[in-house]
Order: structure tokens, then sequence, then C-alpha cells
């Protein structure tokens, strides 16, 4: 039997990808093979097991990253020879390939991450599937016509017959191919550009920005019940300089001031005119702490009671976009946010509001009203990256 030449194109193209999909498959092994055992040369004795959840997770995703292309390639390049043969299990082989490797990407876009801060990035799956869903298209209508039916019958059967509409006849396949393939790619397309726009994208962005970011101005109005409202200011330098102003006025109408400098593992207290050190307790750490808005996994937000961090957004909580307003003359769009809360016997939902600009992707503002109080809380974040050096009296030495 002659094989035509679409079958040929069909095998070839099967095996060439799926060859790609074995060597890269291999090359991750082999990467992380080679990262495990300069590992465990710089520190002989450790373990790369762990009974810990998030740990397990990570085990688990890296394993199938490895086992599933090895094994989508491994079924490809079997397929490829079967479809070189003629075998009539190759062609329903190619059917499930192409429907199973579409569905796992959508399956990768819709992964919503996890505890273990892994998330898929969409751009990366994205760009195959721009390449793959034409090629999917492709053989789903040539292998699902009647005459390539026929063609892999096994021998000694008749393959079941069915009336073709006069649109399907031969001379308007190249063209059903080419509008499959399209709305293939607009789909594609078109699920990027909500990807690219959603809301949780742009606290992703944000949560990017602020990691490029060293030094930033905090200000807000802190209420507790049964105390005078408290104006904080601090300017923060990562990662072991704050200076922090607050200010009260007490029952008799007198304002109370305290500013206090953090640097380093030390703290100063301005008194009268002068800083003076202050005094660490029996038993305190000698090492150097750092700034809590300092840490990775905390960052600006998180640090009141009015926002939390990124991270807490992004793995738990949900966000709608609203609408653009003015801070301190910039303009941000504000996002409300909410993340549940089930251990909290006073609220189910964390919800709070952040302003972010759409130029440097920034926060400028957190809102919320928390559930005891009949304030709304509001801070304000500034002048990012405006420091560049430690601003220190004289009595402290660099």
């Amino acid at each position: 039997m002659n094989r035509p030449r679409e079958i040929t194109a069909a095998a070839v193209v099967t095996l060439i990808g799926s060859g790609l999909f074995v060597v890269a498959s291999l090359l991750l092994a082999a990467a992380i093979g080679v990262m495990l055992l300069g590992i465990s040369q710089k520190y002989p004795g450790v373990s790369f097991h762990s009974s810990d959840p998030d740990f397990q997770q990570v085990e688990d995703i890296i394993g199938a990253a490895i086992v599933i292309p090895l094994a989508l390639g491994v079924i490809g390049i079997l397929t490829g020879r079967g479809l070189l043969r003629m075998r009539p299990w190759a062609r329903k082989s190619a059917i499930a390939w192409s429907v199973g490797s579409s569905l796992l990407c959508f399956a990768g876009l819709a992964y919503p991450g996890s505890k273990s801060g892994i998330q898929f990035s969409a751009s990366a799956i994205l760009a195959p599937m721009l390449v793959l869903f034409p090629i999917n298209a492709w053989w789903l209508l040539l292998f699902f016509r009647h005459e390539t039916k026929a063609l892999f019958s096994a021998p000694g059967t008749s393959p079941r017959t069915l009336q073709r509409p006069a649109w399907l006849k031969e001379q308007f396949m190249p063209k059903l191919v080419i509008v499959v393939a399209a709305i293939l790619l607009l789909a594609v397309g078109a699920s990027w550009m909500l990807r690219r726009n959603s809301p949780m994208r742009e606290i992703e962005r944000s949560r990017d920005a602020v990691a490029a970011i060293k030094s930033w101005h905090y200000h807000t109005v802190r209420y507790v019940p049964g105390l005078p409202p408290e104006t904080i200011d601090m300017d923060i330098l990562c990662p072991s300089f704050q200076h922090r102003n607050s200010s009260y006025v007490d029952e008799k109408g007198a304002t109370r001031v305290r500013e206090t400098i953090y640097y380093f593992s030390n703290a100063y207290n301005h008194v009268g005119d002068r800083w003076l050190a202050a005094t660490k307790t029996a038993g305190q750490a000698s090492t150097d702490p750092g700034i809590f808005e300092c840490r990775t996994d905390t960052g600006p937000l998180g640090g009141d009671e009015y926002s939390l961090p990124f991270a807490g957004i992004i793995e738990d909580g949900s966000v709608k976009r609203g609408e653009l307003k003015d801070v301190d003359g910039e303009s941000c769009r504000d996002y409300d946010v909410s993340v549940p809360t089930p251990h909290d016997p006073k609220e189910k939902d964390f919800r709070f509001s952040i302003c972010i600009s759409e130029k440097d992707h920034l926060p400028r503002e957190t809102r919320r009203t928390p559930p005891d109080s009949s304030h709304e809380g509001v801070s304000v974040y500034g002048q990012w990256n405006a420091m560049n050096e430690p601003q220190l009296p004289a009595e402290i030495s660099k």
C-alpha cells in the first residue's frame, strides 16, 4: 500500500516533536541530578527527603515535570513509527496524543499554584501551545477523515462509512484546517490576554516590582480600642535601617512623640535633643534579626492590620479590579482583596483594598476596617527607592 504524503509528514513531525520531549526531559533530569550532586558534595550527609507537605509537593511537581514529557515522547516515537508502517493502532494513538497534550496545556494554565510558592508561567505554556494546537487540529482532521480511516483499517475488515455533508468534501478540507487552526490560535491569544490583564496578574506584577525596591516611606494612623489614635511614619532602607516616628494626643491634650531608629542590631531612642542607645533585655539575641518589612516573605505589606503579604493574596485570595483614584497626587487603581481565614472566629474572610500605580506597579495605599473597629485604617506608601543611604544623626556611627 502506498503511504500518502500527509501521513508521512505527520509521522515525521511526530518523531521530531517526540524526540524533543525526550531530550528536554533528560536534560531536566540531568540538571537536577548535577545540582543535587553538587549540594551533597558541599554538604555531606544532607538529606533530600522531608515529611513536610510543601517539600513533598515540590518533589511531586519536579517528578511530573520529568516523567510526563518523557512518557509523551516515548509514546510519540512509537506512534510515529506506527504511522510510517500504517499500523491501525497508530492512528488511534495519534488522536489520543493530540487530545491529551491539549488538555495537559489547559491544565497547566488552570493550575492555581501551591503553598510551596511554585506556579507555572503562563507565557511558558502559551508559547508551545501556539505551535502544538495547529498541529493537533491538523492531526484530528487528518485522522478522522474517511479515507484515512480506510488506509489504517486492519486487513480483511471494512471501515464504517458515514455520509458526509457537501461542505466536508475533499476540496474543503484544507480550508477547514486553516479555519480550525485560526480559531485555536485566537483562543490561545485570548487566554493569554485574559491572563495578562487579570486582577491577580496585577498583584503579581506589584509583588515583583516591590521585590526590587530597597527603600520607601510608610504612613498610617493606628486605632486601638481604649487608646488615642497613633500616627506612625517610617522611613525604611533594607536590609537593616528603620526610622520610626509615632505621635498621639493624651487625655490632657498634649502631643506625645516617640522617635526611634533601628540600625542593624541596635535601637536608639530620641530623648530630648539626644539619641540614646536602647538597653537590651537579658537574653536578647545578639544577632541582627533585620527589619521585619525587609523580609522576602512579607515585604512592605502585612506589617499592620490593614493588609496581608503578597504571598497570602496570590496563594489563597481573590481579587477584583476597582476604579482609578488619586493618592497624594498620584494616580492608582483600587483592587478589592479577599483572603479566607477559616481559623479566625471574628471574620471568615480578611478583606482590604490596595491601590496600585499602573505606571510602576507599586502600591500607594491600603485600606481596611478591622472587625472590632469603627474606623477605617489607611496605610500610605511612597518615596520608593528615594533613599540610598541611611539618614543617621551624628550620635549614631555607621
